[in-house]
């Protein structure tokens, strides 16, 4: 069976190589005859002495594992082809990945700088937000399922042991007793009560402690050991984590309700990203998420009651709201990226998640061998100096003329969200976009409270990446070939962060 068949799986997909072994089975590199393509085929080993029932339930496992990963339309979930079954058993086709996980990069390069930990720790939350937005835990973030791909992505692989909510109540998916890796489970799951995001939360805060640290804060010799670790919150305060201690404190917190919250953990991650970031502001940063939180809740309290809110009250609203806002301006500040380099463009200005613009934390400084355009739409931003400018209609086109990508901004009107889908549904029906490939489009927080975002690729040969974002009163789409999406989308975070409104 498996390697030694001469006979392709479902007489297609030729198994080639191991890639990697786990508990519940092996990863084989294989070759899909009719696409004539490289896959990764996920086969399933199932444990001697099982009942019929047992094994009827892990089979189960593995097709939700597929369900729940193809469910996510997310650039950092690996792509499911098929399923197959064959043997009695399925077999999961996936995307073929060049990467390793983040436990072997540990483990052969030693832990990660604080900053590229953030920059992971960032790229996995947002799976994360992606996976409870659809109403799936994934129930074993650790770093052998952070897998950091030679392309520059990040992604968050295996969905064995996820959860569907529905209802508030966990779907028969998973086997009785605990499941996952104890030095990486909240306390809650080792307690076996039913998990939430804010257990995911948990995972994600020890996974960015080892990053930094080498290990898990809860490993011990045993299983039982690090589960007591876990339940008595006993851990090592992590020595070099910089700028991210105060976001691993927040995470690995024993009451779930304490926890930093997702959108809380996007921004400290975001600062931690910060070249000029440290310890003691993200902490000042931490103080004051909690004193808002804790204002706001009195103020919800009040009005519950009839009465007036406490001056004391509005005086931490107002102080907490206007410091973030400095805070926040501060770190959507410069940061000169290898991807800059790399396209031979010096940026000296500001390199910030496409939050800043949108939010108006831009930097109105123009970088070295850029220009800075002002349009008759309303705003201005600076684009590499070699890049062609042209109107088409009502939008505004830049274009590299060395490596086929560009960013247009059009002004729009409308809800965001529903104006994308319009523009996809028409898209489709001119087949505008040939071999057009959905990755998401989805309402996107993290840029603006309306905002939303369109992501896809096209073309059968040298296909094309883009992504579409509406807010504000604009839409902004920028694109590059799939084939250098990473250095290219960085350095689209570098143009949109000078853009600003006039």
């Amino acid at each position: 069976m498996g390697g030694d068949r001469w006979i392709p799986l479902a007489q297609r997909y030729h198994l080639l190589s191991v890639v990697g072994r786990g508990g519940m089975g092996t990863v084989w590199r294989a070759y899909d005859e009719m696409l004539d393509r490289d896959v990764a085929v996920k086969e399933v080993r199932l444990p001697e002495g099982l009942t019929l029932g047992e094994r009827r339930v892990l089979c189960r496992r593995l097709i939700d594992e597929a369900r729940a990963t193809a469910a996510l339309r997310h650039p950092g979930v690996v792509v499911v082809h098929d399923v197959v079954i064959e043997d009695g058993r399925p077999w999961i086709i996936m995307e073929y990945l060049r990467a390793r996980s983040l436990h072997h990069v540990i483990a052969e390069d030693g832990p990660l700088s604080p900053r590229r930990a953030a920059e992971v720790g960032y790229a996995v939350l947002s799976v994360l937000r992606a996976a409870h937005d659809a109403g799936i835990l994934h129930c074993d973030v650790k770093p052998s399922n952070v897998l950091l791909c030679d392309d520059g992505r990040i992604l968050l692989a295996d969905f064995g042991l996820a959860v569907y909510l529905h209802g508030g109540r966990d779907a028969d998916t998973l086997v009785s007793g605990i499941q996952g890796s104890p030095a990486y489970l909240s306390p809650e799951r080792v307690r076996g009560d039913r998990g939430s995001e804010a257990s995911d939360m948990w995972s994600l805060g020890a996974t960015l402690y080892a990053a930094v640290e080498g290990d898990s804060p809860f490993l011990r010799c045993h299983a039982l050991a690090s589960m007591v670790a876990v339940l008595l919150g006993e851990y090592e305060p992590p020595r070099r984590a910089g700028p991210l201690a105060p976001v691993i404190e927040g995470l690995l917190r024993q009451n779930p309700e304490e926890r930093l919250s997702p959108a809380e953990t996007a921004w400290l991650l975001r600062c931690a990203r910060s070249p000029d970031a440290n310890a003691v502001t993200l902490r000042v940063g931490r103080n004051l998420w909690t004193a808002l939180r804790e204002a706001l809740a009195g103020w919800s309290a009040a009005a519950v009651i009839g009465t007036r809110p406490r001056i004391g009250l509005v005086t931490a609203c107002a102080v907490a709201m206007v410091t973030l806002g400095v805070l926040a301006t501060r770190w959507h500040t410069v940061e000169k990226t290898d991807a800059a380099v790399m396209a031979g463009h010096d940026t000296a200005a500001v390199r910030a998640a496409p939050v800043a613009p949108f939010r108006g934390a831009a930097s109105a400084v123009t970088p070295p061998r850029t220009v800075r355009y002002h349009e008759s739409d309303g705003y201005s931003l600076a684009v590499p100096k070699d890049w062609k400018r042209q109107r088409n209609g009502a939008a505004v086109q830049w274009t590299d003329p060395l490596a086929q990508r560009g960013l247009s901004i059009t002004p729009v009107s409308g809800e965001p969200l529903s104006g994308l889908r319009a523009a996809e549904h028409l898209a489709l029906a001119a087949d505008e976009f040939p071999g057009y490939r959905r990755l998401r489009l989805e309402k996107a927080r993290d840029v603006a409270g309306h905002a939303a975002e369109w992501e896809f690729t096209w073309g059968k040969t040298a296909a094309m990446h883009v992504l579409r974002t509406r807010t504000a009163g604009f839409e902004f789409s920028f694109f590059a070939p799939a084939s250098h999406w990473a250095p290219s989308r960085r350095l689209y975070g570098d143009i949109l962060a000078t853009f600003q409104t006039e």
